[in-house]
């Protein structure tokens, strides 16, 4: 039984220090912080999803004007289209006002711009500066109803109709034209290229009356052409039952309101080349004869000179609602005036 003595722990020292238990403390910290960032993440930060998410953000189109297309790709097609118009719209109208900034609607390095290629910035501004002195009173208006876009990628090419009237001031032609454009636009929402795919109902007016226009073809010296007042064929009839002058024995001859100018816009704006035209390659000039009557109306238009395929009658119901000219005039006073003008129609190649 001595072997078997029970052993007794050792008595504690009451002179060493007693270790409290900082557990729950520690616990409690923890706590404290977790509810601070839920409160934290409950009150600021809107989506917690994209705030854990390394997925990147696709871009696309949105439905509010701005200058940039460069919300998330969610978008049904409607969507994207009324973004699309907006955008276009946009562009058309700046320009319109004179305004061309290429940072607010093209990328750093645009591919193509019409027929220029690989452009800065500058070199944006050098080419547009070029095709407005190249083609003044530029007009351009594109038809909404013709837009239609497809996605490539990233991104989206869009293309369109538009209708460009300009004068041609090296070539005195007032000329217009239906173009199909196509625009490419990438997830920036910047232009990256911008050109013509098809061109149609190309027609070209002479404003200024030619040299090819005056003498055999038509008969008489354009308005303008220097003439020898000696050798005038003087109208016997005109001058003395006030009938008809033509234009070598006016003192001011009969003008469109505005002018020439003014007068090829008016033709630019109304004439279509006929289909038929188009279609058999009828290409020409169409002399058009006509009164100036003592009021500026237009009267006895007839054709001088055609070339068919409905061209003849093109020229001759845009003339008919001419609005009324400046009559010629001859000893201080209004009188009738014969005139004769050149419609030149002529499809791109």
């Amino acid at each position: 039984m001595e072997n078997s003595i029970n052993q007794q722990p050792d008595e504690v020292d009451s002179n060493e220090p007693v270790k409290r238990d900082r557990s729950l403390l520690y616990m409690g910290l923890f706590l404290g912080i977790v509810i601070l960032i839920m409160g934290y993440l409950t009150f600021f930060v809107d989506d917690l999803e994209s705030l854990f998410s390394d997925k990147a953000e696709t871009i696309t189109v949105v439905d509010e004007k701005s200058d940039l297309l460069d919300q998330n790709a969610d978008m049904d097609d409607e969507q994207v289209k009324r973004s699309l118009i907006k955008f276009i719209e946009a562009f058309y109208y700046d320009q319109r006002k004179g305004y061309f900034d290429p940072p607010s609607y093209f990328a750093g390095i645009t591919q193509t711009y019409y027929n220029y290629h690989n452009l800065t910035y500058q070199r944006l501004r050098d080419v547009h500066n070029l095709r407005i002195n190249e083609m003044q009173d530029l007009n351009q208006n594109w038809i909404v109803s013709s837009l239609k876009y497809e996605r490539e990628g990233d991104n989206l090419v869009a293309t369109y109709w538009n209708s460009v009237s300009y004068f041609k001031k090296d070539w005195g032609k007032q000329e217009s034209a239906d173009v199909k454009n196509e625009m490419i636009i990438n997830p920036e929402g910047k232009i990256i290229s911008l050109r013509e795919l098809e061109t149609k109902n190309f027609t070209s007016y002479v404003v200024l009356v030619p040299a090819d226009s005056t003498g055999e073809e038509t008969g008489y010296s354009g308005p303008g052409s220097e003439t020898d007042p000696t050798n005038v064929a003087v109208n016997t009839e005109a001058l003395y039952e006030g009938k008809l002058y033509d234009l070598g024995s006016v003192e001011v001859a009969p003008e469109y309101p505005g002018g020439q100018k003014a007068f090829g816009k008016f033709l630019g704006s109304n004439i279509r080349y006929p289909i038929s035209a188009r279609e058999n390659n009828v290409q020409g000039k169409v002399y058009i004869g006509f009164i100036v009557e003592k009021s500026g109306e237009l009267t006895d238009l007839k054709i001088i000179k055609g070339i068919g395929g409905g061209c003849d009658e093109e020229a001759l119901r845009v003339l008919k609602n001419s609005p009324p000219w400046k009559p010629g005039m001859a000893e201080g006073k209004p009188v009738r005036t014969s005139y004769t003008f050149p419609v030149t129609f002529q499809i791109a190649n």
